[in-house]
């Protein structure tokens, strides 16, 4: 898998738990069926649409998304804690790379079996703006909204997104979306910076009003 997660530990609850590779994770993701719970592609798509879009989302509301929009538990040596642990290794690696090394950046777009799955990660793309639509829907109608053209085009959902794009320019976008998508994310995350710090500033005063 692409960007494999390195081996590390987390400290919580008075211990070092080691991280669950990314391949690990995508296996434990699939494997309940019952759960709703999201491939760990997916969670990546999810991952870079909160950490370079257009508004903040606290963990609290996008972690929610990917097991069965609940919490899951916060038990410390737990396998689901031990999961979350990896995720949000993830998302911190994602911010730490875009803002300080963004030519590093490469999208989680092989599962465990080595299959492309880009199908996948635009939908956990599209669910974190789907998060915030109000934010994103001036973007995506503005000319900067073109720049998205790759991860919109892998995707059925994202490809009905593409209003006035025909069918054989969808296409011809699709077949380098595995190259371009790294770039189009770093462009996304230089382009929202000034809103997305704007509405990370508003989320923390409401925040404080309300304790």
């Amino acid at each position: 898998m692409e960007s494999r997660a390195r081996g590390g530990s987390h400290e919580g609850g008075g211990l070092t738990q080691a991280l669950f590779t990314y391949d690990e994770a995508d296996i434990i993701l699939r494997a309940d069926g019952q759960s709703d719970f999201v491939g760990i592609n997916a969670i990546d798509g999810l991952i870079a649409a909160v950490a370079a879009g257009p508004a903040f989302i606290e963990t609290h509301e996008w972690l929610p998304q990917i097991f069965g929009k609940r919490m899951p538990v916060k038990e410390a040596g737990t396998p689901e804690h031990r999961l979350v642990q990896t995720i949000l290794h993830r998302h911190g690696e994602v911010v730490e790379i875009l803002a300080h090394r963004p030519e590093a950046y490469l999208p989680l777009l092989l599962n465990a079996e080595g299959r492309t799955v880009m199908t996948d990660w635009s939908i956990g793309f599209l669910l974190g703006v789907g998060m915030r639509s109000n934010a994103w829907s001036p973007l995506m109608i503005s000319d900067f909204g073109r720049t998205l053209a790759p991860i919109l085009s892998v995707n059925p959902m994202g490809r009905e997104l593409m209003l006035g794009v025909s069918g054989i320019e969808i296409d011809r976008i699709k077949a380098t979306a595995r190259e371009t998508i790294p770039g189009t994310v770093i462009a996304l995350y230089r382009h929202c910076a000034t809103g997305r710090s704007a509405s990370r500033r508003l989320a923390k005063l409401r925040d404080g009003r309300r304790r």
